[in-house]
Parts: structure tokens; C-alpha cells; sequence
């Protein structure tokens, strides 16, 4: 923050984002027959609301690796590693240090958004627990990707192979997972096809429909922008944010917890994970 260039990026990304929110908003008020309607009023708010969360979890995904890919490798590439390990600074405390540095600017970009989050609020169609749930995943994935980012460069002796390294793993989790989504359900809907003509009995049915609600049940709570939809889609449908259930042939109900939970409980188990390896490989010896 006591360069330039931090405050040029809010500016940019504010800007950006109020841009593609207008028109977002004067495409949608151009193509209704009246705009004064309630119900259009308030898909303008959830498809505004939709356009910044989506926007601000895209920055979060590719501008935490930016902040923490260099932050170990850096000091190595300055040669002031080695002087680092002759102080009395913990690699607890040194790691911890760039991870709430690089927190503190995502969450910063995070907060100059509300402004436009609360313009669907004012629309309507936005309830206040949609809007809590959108800033955890976002919370969540910052601490993620900072954790990945600051994982790498705690490998890397170069900054710039971090950075690569860091972003190839962002646009796999990121892009990878979808076409991996996308592979699965054309394979569950083949094997679905292929259970419902073969002469399955209704308990071989009953197994395979579990695997299959199981597999697209991990495969959606694994990708921030999956875990989003699918927890819209979830509170629209069947008006809850927390638990629901998918009917199955046999009659009965398949139980499934929202994406979200499993997102949090998933990706912050590994964030801390990564944490502790980073520390431990910026352990000085014999600590």
C-alpha cells in the first residue's frame, strides 16, 4: 500500500466491474417490456449480484497467486534468505507475515466491491444469507490460492517459475475442474441411459445412482464457480442454503449437504495444510 500501484488496481478493478455491472443492467432494462415489474426488478438484482461475485472470485483466483508466488522465492532471488534464518524471526511468524499481507489486499479488493453488491440489494431478490455465503467462498478461496501460491514459492528458488507454477495450478482448478465436470456428467448420463434399458435390479439401481450423485456431489464442490451455481440453483429450487435432497428411482431421497459447506470444510483443511508445509520447509535447521 505505500506504492502507486496498489491504488491504481482498485481504481482499474472498481471501474471495471461499475462498467460491466451498467451494462449488465441496461441490457436487461432495454430488453424488458416493462421494467417497473417486480419480478424483473428483481432478476436485474440477482443477475447484478451474480456478475459481481462471479467477477470478484475470477480476481481472487489469479490475483492471490500474484501476491504470495514470489514471497519466499523473492527473498531468495535478494539473497536476504539466508540472512532471514540468521534472525530470531520464527518461519511460523515469516510465513504467517506474507500470507496476512497478501489476505489483507484481497480482502481490501473484497470490501471496495460492497458498494456494488448493495445495488442488488436495493433491487431485491438477494437475501442477506446469499450475500454472507458469497463472502465466505470468496474469504476462503483467497486464503486457498494465497496458501498455493505461498506453497510453491516456498519450493522455487525463481520467482518467475513460482509464478508459472502458481498460475498453472489456478487455471487448472479454476478451467481443469469444469471440463472435468463436464466429462462426468456426459459419462453419468450414458451409464444413466445405459442402467435404465439393461436389467438391473432396483438395488444394483439404487447403488450406481449413489455413486453418481456422489461423484457430481464432490466434482461440484471442489470448483469455486461450480459451488457457487450449484448453491443458487439449490437455494432457488428448493428455497435452502444449508441441506437437500435428490429423489432417486427407487422412491427414496439421496441427502446432500449445500456445495458451500464442503467447499469451506474442503478447501480450508488443505489451505492449512499447505500452510504448515510452507512453514516447515522455511524452518531454518535444527528449529
Amino acid at each position: 500500500m505505500r506504492k502507486g500501484k496498489a491504488y491504481i488496481i482498485i481504481t482499474v478493478y472498481l471501474l471495471l466491474m461499475s462498467l460491466l455491472v451498467g451494462l449488465v443492467y441496461l441490457g436487461l432494462a432495454s430488453s424488458a417490456n416493462n421494467v417497473g415489474n417486480s419480478g424483473m426488478v428483481q432478476t436485474v438484482g440477482k443477475v447484478v449480484f451474480g456478475i459481481v461475485v462471479g467477477v470478484e472470485m475470477m480476481m481472487v483466483c489469479f490475483v492471490a497467486p500474484a501476491l504470495t508466488a514470489g514471497a519466499i522465492s523473492s527473498e531468495r532471488e535478494r539473497q536476504t534468505y539466508d540472512l532471514l534464518q540468521t534472525t530470531l524471526l520464527p518461519a511460523r511468524s515469516l510465513v504467517l507475515g506474507k500470507l496476512t499481507s497478501a489476505i489483507s489486499f484481497l480482502l481490501l479488493l473484497l470490501v471496495v466491491g460492497f458498494p456494488l453488491q448493495s445495488l442488488a440489494s436495493l433491487f431485491g431478490g438477494v437475501a442477506i444469507g446469499e450475500v454472507l455465503v458469497a463472502f465466505l467462498l470468496l474469504i476462503v478461496t483467497a486464503f486457498t490460492f494465497s496458501a498455493i501460491g505461498l506453497l510453491i514459492s516456498s519450493l522455487m528458488r525463481s520467482t518467475l517459475a513460482s509464478t508459472v507454477i502458481s498460475y498453472v495450478a489456478a487455471i487448472i482448478v479454476v478451467f481443469g475442474e469444469p471440463t472435468l465436470i463436464g466429462i462426468a456428467l456426459s459419462f453419468m448420463s450414458m451409464l444413466s441411459g445405459l442402467m435404465y434399458s439393461s436389467n438391473f435390479t432396483a438395488f444394483q439401481v439404487q447403488i450406481l445412482e449413489t455413486v453418481l450423485y456422489s461423484v457430481g456431489y464432490v466434482l461440484v464442490a471442489i470448483n469455486p464457480l461450480a459451488t457457487i451455481i450449484a448453491s443458487e440453483v439449490m437455494l432457488v429450487e428448493k428455497q435452502t442454503l444449508f441441506y437437500t435432497t435428490l429423489p432417486m428411482t427407487n422412491g427414496g431421497n439421496f441427502p446432500i449437504v449445500a456445495p458451500w459447506i464442503a467447499y469451506v470444510l474442503f478447501y480450508g483443511f488443505f489451505s492449512l495444510i499447505f500452510i504448515w508445509i510452507s512453514i516447515r520447509l522455511v524452518r531454518r535447521v535444527g528449529k
